[in-house]
């Protein structure tokens, strides 16, 4: 779903692709960047990252900076003194730079996954769906049958993603994963 599209429109265009990935994101981007740069034109899959050096901090303050609108699952963009990461960034004048987050969603990705939703406090991602979106909520939770190899799949009413999550939280404890 990430990758896919971009070596696909690479192979039907024969243009190469430009994405917002930030080396900060994982150890392999990190990684990428540092043996390409921001434009890999030597890689097996030749792509541009022109933002692959700029920081979570970066992009808030850009968007804050230049008025940028912003989907509205994102919220707000606020300072918060309780932000660390280990260093102090300063602006061009010297002055600390204001720590700066969202009051709604800090990532979004596919709204299906749940990966990692067992480490988040609340708000969960699905308790924020169920707010916002509760259509939408209610096809992840609701749905899903055992097909014939006894394998939960989704089906015409949905995901399922509530019955997973019971037997998850049946297993590991009442709150291991939160979605209501």
């Amino acid at each position: 779903m990430k990758k896919g599209p971009a070596h696909k429109f690479n192979k039907e265009s024969g243009l190469k692709p430009i994405t917002g990935q930030m080396a900060c994101e994982s150890k392999l981007r990190t990684q990428q960047w540092l043996n390409n740069g921001c434009n890999g034109f030597d890689m097996k899959e030749p792509v541009s990252n022109p933002i692959a050096f700029w920081t979570e901090q970066d992009v808030l303050r850009y968007i804050r900076e230049n008025d940028v609108q912003i989907p509205s699952v994102y919220g707000n963009i606020i300072n918060d003194d309780d932000l660390e990461d280990g260093f102090e960034q300063l602006c061009l004048d010297g002055i600390p730079a204001p720590r700066l987050k969202t009051t709604g969603c800090f990532r979004t990705g596919c709204v299906y996954c749940g990966f990692g939703c067992h480490l988040e406090k609340e708000k969960t991602r699905f308790q924020r769906l169920k707010e916002t979106h509760p259509q939408l909520y209610n096809y992840c939770m609701n749905g899903g049958e055992y097909d014939s190899d006894g394998m939960w799949i989704p089906n015409k009413n949905g995901l399922g993603l509530k019955f997973v999550f019971d037997k998850l939280n049946e297993i590991f404890g009442k709150d291991f994963i939160k979605y209501e």
